[in-house]
């Protein structure tokens, strides 16, 4: 277990999973913090990220500046509306593509409609378009919620000390006009509730910026290669860094449809450290022998929360599957413990020094 807090020059990426998803915990120096993204323990309900900041001193609801929901998928997206109250200081962020659960969670939803919507999406929204009405306005009339949008800046501290800023590469434009347009059509057709429009959340997903000092990570969320105007492509067509990242949060648990050969190439330097967190709720979980092998191929210290096989049920799910006899062919837990990594760089380091719990890994080697 990681208990110790970073020194005050310290910058720290730490990532959780999967838990049931994935989050990450930035230090920006100077005892101030991000969150990014929020998952739960299946093990015992707990929310990582929150529960490692506690161990460490931190104060959630002074010491956190920034939470951010990439994009509204469970496994990035549970339990953030209750990580976000805890956090009294901080602004929400949210995508500016908004998809179809955030819209209809910012009105009086008709019943049925929310019948065809993704319940778990739109109970999430709804309580952090609460929390953010219950704060209200700052002094200068700003309620406490940020719109991330291609190359928007989220937060800002300059300091001769230690500078730090950290930035939104994604919506792009055409993300974001996309996704007005299947709103648009939802809206005509919502008397029609077998084919509500929706977009993919990964598309619109928000990848972010963090420099402190003269060091900068990347945090590629979900976000995918594409299509044309979105994602990877219209990053590397409009962003231009001062300097490469040395770490880099890899896209979609290193699916190949977020995997652009350009981003490592131009936005990163020649050996990053990678940091991700598996998938394994899916057909072919997630990083799969070949992603595993490609991004091995392109640097040789990355690292992964937990092993992407499923793990063993516990002795829980054993007993329900033994109650319901013959019925079930297959019972499995995809979820399970959330392991971490954490990366910190101070200002004499000359790179990432790179810590794991019990269940973290290697990505290579193994």
């Amino acid at each position: 277990m990681l208990t110790d807090p970073p020194a005050e020059d310290e910058f720290e990426v730490s990532i959780f999973g999967p838990g049931k998803g994935e989050s990450i915990a930035v230090h920006l120096g100077r005892n101030e913090w991000i969150i990014v993204d929020s998952c739960i323990d299946q093990a015992d309900g707990s929310n990582p990220v929150a529960t490692y900041l506690g161990q460490i001193g931190v104060d959630l609801a002074t010491q956190v500046r920034l939470v951010v929901a990439t994009h509204a998928h469970d496994d990035h997206f549970a339990g953030i509306a209750e990580l976000f109250r805890a956090c009294s200081a901080a602004r929400f962020v949210c995508s500016s593509a908004v998809t179809s659960e955030e819209f209809f969670a910012l009105t009086e939803i008709d019943v049925e409609l929310e019948k065809v919507m993704r319940a778990s999406a739109l109970a999430e929204y709804r309580k952090v378009i609460r929390y953010v009405e219950d704060r209200g306005r700052s002094s200068n009339g700003l309620r406490p919620m940020i719109r991330a949008s291609n190359q928007r800046v989220l937060l800002s501290r300059t300091s001769s000390e230690l500078a730090a800023k950290v930035t939104a590469l994604s919506p792009s434009d055409e993300a974001v006009t996309r996704a007005l347009r299947t709103l648009a059509r939802g809206a005509a057709s919502s008397g029609d509730l077998r084919r509500l429009p929706t977009r993919d959340p990964n598309e619109l997903a928000i990848a972010i910026w963090v420099e402190v000092g003269e060091c900068a990570a990347l945090l590629g969320a979900d976000l995918l290669t594409g299509p044309a105007g979105c994602g990877w492509g219209a990053v590397l067509a409009e962003f231009v860094p001062d300097f490469p990242a040395s770490l880099f949060k890899v896209p979609h648990h290193g699916s190949p449809n977020a995997h652009h050969d350009d981003v490592w190439a131009t936005l990163l330097d020649g050996a990053p450290v990678a940091l991700l967190a598996p998938y394994r709720a899916g057909r072919t979980p997630r990083p799969s022998d070949a992603d595993r092998q490609r991004i091995c191929g392109l640097t040789e210290r990355a690292f992964i929360t937990a092993s992407p096989e499923m793990p063993k049920p516990r002795r829980a799910v054993k007993t329900m599957a033994a109650a319901l006899g013959t019925l079930p062919a297959r019972i499995h837990e995809p979820w399970g413990r959330s392991g971490h990594v954490r990366a910190r760089f101070g200002a004499r380091d000359a790179r990432w020094r790179v810590e794991l719990s019990d269940i973290a890994r290697p990505l290579c080697g193994t």
